[in-house]
C-alpha cells in the first residue's frame, strides 16, 4: 500500500503543473488548441512507453472500452464542462466544486466497483474536499451562479467517477498502465477533434510560441506523468482507498503558485494545505 499512496502523490504533484500552467497559458493560446495539443503530446508517449515496458496488449474489448469511456468522459465531457462553469461561475467556486472528484471516485467506486465501505476511507476524503474549500480563498456563492455552481459539480462528479470506475475496470481486464493511457489519450483526442468546429467560433484560433512551450509542459510534465502515476497507483491498491489523495493535487498547485507565479500564501490556503494533508495521513497509516 505504502507505494500506491507514493504513486497517488505523484499523481498529484504532476497533475498540479497542469493546474498551475492553465492559469497564464491561456492567455497565449486558445482552449480548444491547448486540448487538443496536450492529448496530441500524451498519446505518442504513452504508445512508446509501452513498447519500451514490453506491456502494449489489447487482451478484451472490454478493456478497450473502459479506457476508451474513461478519456471521454474525463478528458473531454470533463473539460467541456469545466470550462463552461468557468464561464457561468467565478474561478474559485469551480475549482471548489469541481475539486469533490475524490468524494464520487469514492462513492463510485464503493457502489459499482463493491469495495467495502470504510469510515476512514469516507473521513478522508471529507477532510480533502474541505480542504479544496479553504485552498481556493474565498467564499463561496451558490445562489447567484446556479447554472455554473452546477456545471462545476457536474464536472467534479465526472472526473472522480472516469478516475476510478472504468480506469480500474480497464486495468483488472489486463491492460497495463501505459496501454490504458494510450487509448485513453486516443479517445480524448478524436473525441475533443470532433468537437472542435462545433465550438470553434467560441474559441478563435490563437497560438504563440510561448503558449506552445507551456502546453508542452502541460501535456508532459501534467497529463503524461501523472495519469502514469495515477494509473499505476490504481493497480496497486483499492480506487476507494486512493481516490482521496487525488486532493493533493491542490496543495502542490497552491506550492507552485507561490514559486513560480509569486503568488500570496494566506492563513486559510494553510488551513486548507492542513485539511489535505490530514485526508491522505488518515489514508496512509491505515493498515
Amino acid at each position: 500500500m505504502g507505494w500506491a499512496v507514493l504513486l497517488a502523490l505523484s499523481s498529484g504533484a504532476t497533475w498540479a503543473i497542469g493546474m498551475t500552467v492553465a492559469k497564464p497559458v491561456l492567455r497565449h493560446i486558445d482552449v480548444l488548441s491547448y486540448m487538443l495539443g496536450r492529448w496530441l503530446l500524451v498519446a505518442p508517449l504513452a504508445l512508446l512507453f509501452a513498447m519500451i515496458s514490453g506491456t502494449l496488449a489489447f487482451p478484451s474489448g472490454l478493456a478497450i472500452g473502459m479506457a476508451a469511456l474513461a478519456g471521454f468522459v474525463d478528458s473531454t465531457l470533463g473539460g467541456f464542462f469545466y470550462l463552461m462553469a468557468m464561464q457561468r461561475a467565478p474561478a474559485y467556486q469551480t475549482a471548489t466544486l469541481a475539486s469533490t472528484a475524490p468524494v464520487w471516485g469514492v462513492a463510485t467506486a464503493i457502489l459499482i466497483l463493491g469495495e467495502p465501505l470504510r469510515w476512514e476511507i469516507l473521513a478522508a476524503a471529507v477532510l480533502v474536499v474541505t480542504g479544496a474549500y479553504f485552498l481556493v480563498g474565498r467564499r463561496l456563492r451558490i445562489r447567484g451562479y446556479l447554472a455554473g455552481s452546477l456545471l462545476g459539480l457536474l464536472t467534479g462528479f465526472l472526473w472522480g467517477f472516469a478516475e476510478t470506475v472504468p480506469s480500474k475496470l480497464a486495468l483488472e481486464h489486463g491492460l497495463s498502465p501505459a496501454t490504458l493511457l494510450f487509448v485513453f489519450s486516443c479517445s480524448g483526442l478524436v473525441t475533443i477533434a470532433l468537437m472542435t468546429p462545433l465550438l470553434r467560433a467560441r474559441f478563435p484560433f490563437h497560438v504563440s510560441h510561448r503558449g506552445v512551450g507551456l502546453t508542452v509542459l502541460a501535456g508532459v510534465g501534467g497529463a503524461f506523468l501523472g495519469w502514469m502515476f495515477w494509473l499505476s497507483s490504481l493497480a496497486l491498491a483499492s480506487a476507494s482507498l486512493i481516490s482521496p489523495i487525488r486532493g493533493s493535487t491542490l496543495v502542490f498547485a497552491l506550492i507552485y503558485s507561490v514559486l513560480f507565479l509569486r503568488e500570496r500564501l494566506t492563513r486559510r490556503a494553510l488551513l486548507g494545505v492542513l485539511f489535505v494533508l490530514a485526508g491522505v495521513l488518515l489514508v496512509s497509516i491505515r493498515p
